[in-house]
């Protein structure tokens, strides 16, 4: 999927993070990894899994990067990732996943571990009440919350 896909389904998407903390009421959150896959997860059963999804750079990055990055990860974790790779040529575009529990984990390990950061998003739902958010994984195990004003 591409951001303006996601964007298409109404979520919080930006390019600067400038906008983003002008235009977005925002909190700074400490998680150590094991916390955020736990919250995470519960927003995802919350908002509802069609409504989860988070950017995922590892397609973009070259051979020496996804290479670091492999290290931190499984056998079973890099099989899943060849599994949701996008077609040759749409690298560029197709950044935006369904956030399911495999990508979670990766996710947050990587966010953890200040290796590649991701961003999730849950778009609103008729399932829940809360309103659209982005979370942006930072450094120092800090995930900053954008959410309507």
């Amino acid at each position: 999927m591409t951001k303006q896909q996601l964007s298409d389904k109404w979520a919080i998407c930006f390019d600067k993070i400038t906008d983003r903390l002008r235009k977005y009421a925002y909190v700074k959150l400490v998680f150590y990894e094991k916390k955020a896959f736990t919250h995470f997860k519960s927003l995802r059963k919350e908002y509802g899994a069609e409504h989860a999804y988070a950017d995922f750079y590892y397609f973009r990055l070259d051979f020496d990067a996804r290479e670091m990055v492999n290290e931190l990860l499984s056998p079973e974790e890099i099989c899943y990732l060849e599994l949701i790779c996008p077609l040759p040529g749409e690298e560029e575009e197709a950044i935006i996943f369904p956030l399911d529990e495999k990508l979670l984990k990766i996710i947050v390990r990587l966010n953890a571990s200040e290796i590649l950061f991701s961003t999730i998003y849950f778009t609103a739902s008729d399932r829940c009440e809360r309103m659209r958010t982005t979370w942006w994984g930072n450094y120092g195990k800090e995930y900053i919350c954008f959410k309507d004003r």
